[in-house]
């Protein structure tokens, strides 16, 4: 039966029942969970087909042009087995990272939020389900993308409601589930994007100012799309994973058995007539090479996107990769945190049976368990103002994690006893802080954060706590 591969990782893409979280965000349809998300350039059927060959791919391994060399319209730069092998873009694994060790400045969060908005609430205008994003307007409004309505919820620095944008529908201004990606642009302009829906475009009041269709470059062949996010200047950073073996262009993909398969980070400007400017390719994420044999803890793929600026963390690495949107190299940053070990009560569940489904069926595996020793050195990265990075260390979990359980806003569910953070820049590490339990960090400002919390009875608010240096 050929089944669908809907999210990846690509061990996940069968994904079970009892596994929810995953199967959750794509069953609410917040998260794409389709192969590829062009629905200009791409089928929108739920078959797979073969990505198409890279531009400047002649052979297995082979390339005519790196990062260093590309122009718009070319395809990405191969990586047969890990990260590019450019100098300037190699991340060292050493185990002393000097930078690892405290004690460190202390920073906190406020003893309780200045601005609450949901939860309880359940006032028209105030209700929140299914939050894609939030962000704080300069002059102290706050934004949220709530997927739940398709809106956009305006409210004062208070937390009062304001007003409502877009809304389900397909006039101007209004969207057609999933509300998939969220961000603030210059002037405090917001942009909202879907693959039904489009680029969306609000003034800073609110009101719709602009759209284009929701089109994306050719991926190329034996390259599957892995995901995709908004840029603050209104570009779209594409994310594509090199899991298949280049073959004869005749020939179908077949799976490649590298144990990091390459990750193309590239940037496109919707509405343009130009391809993928390649920005980075580092190694994606840990696979076994059996899809019913997973990694507990797996190693994986980070990133933080800052005003100008990508920060890319192989969550095995010691150094976290800073890259212009135009695939600059703008230089590394350490990683603040050792590899700890992984405690044998975390190493119980060998094995589950489950019960997946799809549209056509449903069918039962038994998924295997490996443990590492080691739990990745960290899990999620943060831009923050003045070229900082927030790095949240990888959390002693007690049982198997999906990556997205700690790095997506709409189905993280791991964060019960709160996260504990290092900021770094380029003098080392300046701060460390815990945010609170349930809290998921979705931006950070000079003087405070905010974030999505789900109380016990996974009720969403947004909350805005001071920050404290």
């Amino acid at each position: 039966m050929n089944r669908p591969n809907r999210i990846l990782p690509a061990e996940y893409a069968r994904r079970p029942l009892a596994m929810m979280l995953i199967l959750l965000a794509c069953a609410l349809a917040v998260t794409s969970c389709r192969d590829d998300q062009g629905a200009g350039s791409q089928s929108q059927t739920e078959t797979r087909t073969p990505p198409e060959e890279p531009s400047g791919v002649t052979g297995v391994g082979e390339r005519e042009g790196t990062t260093d060399d590309r122009r718009p319209s070319e395809g990405p730069g191969v990586a047969t087995g890990g990260a590019d092998q450019r100098e300037d873009q190699v991340l060292h694994s050493d185990d002393g990272n000097p930078d690892s060790h405290g004690p460190f400045p202390t920073w906190r969060l406020s003893d309780e939020p200045h601005v609450v908005i949901g939860g309880a609430d359940e006032r028209e205008g105030y209700l929140l389900h299914q939050v894609v994003g939030a962000a704080r307007l300069g002059d102290g409004r706050i934004v949220i993308a709530n997927g739940g309505s398709l809106e956009l919820r305006y409210y004062d620095s208070e937390g009062s409601h304001l007003l409502s944008a877009g809304g389900e529908g397909e006039g101007p201004g209004e969207l057609r589930p999933p509300l998939e990606h969220f961000t603030r642009l210059a002037g405090d302009s917001i942009l909202v994007a879907s693959w039904r829906s489009g680029f969306i475009r609000f003034g800073p009041d609110g009101s719709y100012a602009s759209s284009i269709p929701y089109e994306l470059p050719p991926r190329g062949r034996c390259w599957e799309f892995e995901g995709n996010d908004l840029l603050p200047d209104g570009s779209l950073l594409l994310r594509y994973s090199g899991i298949s073996r280049f073959s004869d262009a005749n020939e179908p993909c077949s799976r490649s058995s590298a144990v990091r398969p390459p990750v193309v980070f590239g940037r496109y400007m919707p509405g343009t007539a130009t391809g993928i400017d390649t920005i980075a390719v580092m190694p994606g994420f840990e696979r076994t090479g059996n899809p019913d044999d997973l990694y507990a803890y797996p190693k994986d793929l980070v990133f933080g996107i800052g005003r100008d600026r990508l920060h890319l963390g192989d969550t095995g690495s010691d150094a976290i990769l800073v890259m212009s949107f135009s695939g600059d190299t703008i230089g590394t940053l350490p990683v603040p945190f050792e590899p700890a070990p992984v405690p044998a009560d975390a190493k119980g569940k060998r094995f589950e049976d489950v019960t997946l489904s799809d549209r056509e069926s449903t069918w039962s595996e038994r998924w295997t368990f490996r443990y590492p020793d080691h739990y990745p050195r960290f899990a999620r990265l943060v831009a923050s103002p003045h070229d900082q990075v927030w790095v949240m260390a990888y959390p002693p979990l007690k049982n198997a994690a999906f990556p997205q359980e700690l790095t997506h806003a709409t189905v993280a569910r791991r964060l019960d006893e709160g996260a504990l953070w290092r900021v770094v820049d380029q003098e080392g590490v300046i701060g460390e802080l815990r945010t609170p339990p349930g809290f998921f960090l979705l931006e950070v400002g000079d003087d405070h954060v905010l974030g999505l919390h789900r109380d016990e009875l996974h009720r969403e608010s947004v909350r805005l706590y001071h920050l404290v240096r």
